[in-house]
């Protein structure tokens, strides 16, 4: 995919330039996101029961207890993947990456084809593809969804940070979009690393983080994509 996009000569796509395309990719996508996660959240808390992780001779494994609510202080973004709202969540979560996928090579053309776009854009696409994993390996799986979210939290602070730094000597992009996603570089791997500490709340910061960030660079590039 992104040898395909990237390979592109044409400015354009029917006509309508890939920066726009690109703009609306990114606003669309993390808005059905949100709204997944959100539903998600709704539909656990409304539950009347939910599922409680336990060691059972040395295997872990979930059993249904009584629903207090979801607690974003204190539960995992995960934790939405198993139990009542699993369907929305997880499903959610691996539409979202598949549509990720061509949004990152559509920034090549507005950041110039510079290396480091390149390189934002290739890290880009394999957090997408963590995204996919985690969806499809819920929490209840065990290392594979540990291993996924590992990998998509790292490679997306990662993806950030390049893109805002090869952003510098894009003039589509204000410098306040660059910080954002510095920020979410630094924040975002000190908040993987503290999550192991603290938990549930450095992650939904990170998530947070992100939201803003795409959705900025999203609407800079729905905006000036008509003309780009």
């Amino acid at each position: 995919m992104v040898i395909f996009m990237a390979g592109v000569k044409s400015d354009s796509l029917k006509g309508v330039p890939l920066t726009l395309i690109g703009g609306i990719i990114a606003v669309v996508i993390i808005s059905f996101a949100a709204a997944c996660i959100l539903g998600a959240v709704l539909l656990y808390t409304s539950s009347p029961l939910k599922p409680y992780p336990i060691n059972f001779f040395g295997f872990a494994t979930w059993i249904p207890g009584p629903n207090v609510g979801y607690s974003w202080t204190t539960q995992w973004i995960s934790d939405l993947g198993v139990g009542p709202s699993s369907f929305i969540f997880n499903v959610g979560l691996m539409i979202t990456g598949v549509i990720c996928l061509p949004f990152f090579p559509t920034l090549l053309k507005p950041l110039g084809h510079t290396k480091s776009a390149k390189i934002g854009v290739l890290i880009g696409v394999a957090a997408s593809v963590a995204l996919i994993g985690i969806g499809a390996f819920p929490e209840n799986t065990g290392f594979y969804h540990g291993l996924f979210s590992i990998l998509f939290w790292s490679l997306i602070a990662v993806s950030a940070g390049v893109l805002s730094y090869a952003m510098r000597s894009s003039p589509l992009f204000p410098r306040s979009i660059q910080w954002i996603g510095y920020f979410e570089l630094v924040g975002g791997l000190t908040c993987l690393v503290l999550s192991g500490i603290f938990g549930a709340v450095p992650e939904w910061t990170m998530l947070l983080i992100l939201v803003i960030w795409v959705y900025v660079a999203g609407i800079t590039m729905l905006i000036k994509g008509r003309t780009a």
